[in-house]
């Protein structure tokens, strides 16, 4: 009844020693990496010797890659920014030990600017990431990547503690990235352009995230995270917007 812990990485020599140092609860630890040219692989070399490289074609192939390379009864999907506590990983330990449940979800409480916010939607933030390795699969999707399992699912007490978005720059740059991966999802899903998204969307995202979700009592953390999701939005359309534009020229118009 063994686990193996996955990472995929790309660059995070910041983050990675911290994240494998709290896996040593594992029975393996599992490293797919996109070709990283800071010192994330010396890193990772200190803790296990199950690493690969392969070029990045989205987070579910990543992701599937990893589950390949795993050899324990139960997979645990952890982020390079991601930690595992003490008391989740004796939580992890004891729920793979026995009962009835094939995979278990676990909140998530994220840092934001060096805040953990409390509110914004962003906690508990539940995500699925324990289950029984021979029952997981996670479906191709350039963004929102999703474990698909067959089973009873239970859920877990303790948080994943994820230290993302430490700097404005980091925010932005992972914005871009993001919107423009959403962007394509929506459009090989078929979807395209209309006016009335961009208009509407970017101000229904700031709303539902200071007011329906308490993004205000995070203070002034809560109100600037709000507006970038907003941006984020107005983006996400915007290259979607491009998409749609390229799609409609003909072969050869420059226009």
């Amino acid at each position: 009844m063994g686990i193996s812990a996955l990472v995929i990485t790309l660059n995070e020599e910041s983050h990675i020693e911290r994240c494998l140092n709290a896996l040593s609860f594992a029975n393996e630890i599992v490293v797919v990496d996109s070709f990283s040219t800071d010192k994330t692989l010396e890193i990772c070399q200190r803790f296990t010797e199950n690493i690969s490289q392969r070029e990045f074609n989205g987070f579910s192939e990543q992701w599937n890659a990893a589950i390949e390379r795993a050899t324990q009864d139960w997979i645990l999907i952890v982020g390079a920014d991601e930690v595992i506590t003490s008391d989740l990983a004796s939580e992890i330990v004891k729920a793979t030990n026995g009962g009835n449940y094939e995979a278990f979800n676990m909140p998530r409480s994220t840092f934001f600017l060096g805040k953990r916010m409390r509110y914004c939607g962003w906690y508990p933030d539940y995500q699925l990431r324990l289950m029984r390795r021979s029952k997981a699969h996670i479906p191709h999707r350039l963004v929102h990547e999703t474990l698909v399992y067959d089973g009873p699912c239970g859920t877990l007490a303790n948080p994943i503690i994820h230290y993302s978005y430490e700097s404005m720059a980091d925010y932005m740059r992972k914005m871009v990235i993001y919107a423009r991966s959403a962007a394509e999802q929506k459009f090989n899903e078929g979807r395209r352009f209309l006016l009335v998204d961009m208009l509407f969307n970017p101000a229904l995202s700031f709303f539902k995230m200071y007011v329906m979700q308490l993004g205000f009592r995070d203070g002034l953390h809560g109100f600037v995270l709000s507006l970038l999701n907003a941006c984020s939005s107005a983006l996400r359309y915007a290259a979607l917007w491009e998409l749609t534009m390229n799609a409609k020229k003909e072969p050869g118009d420059g226009k």
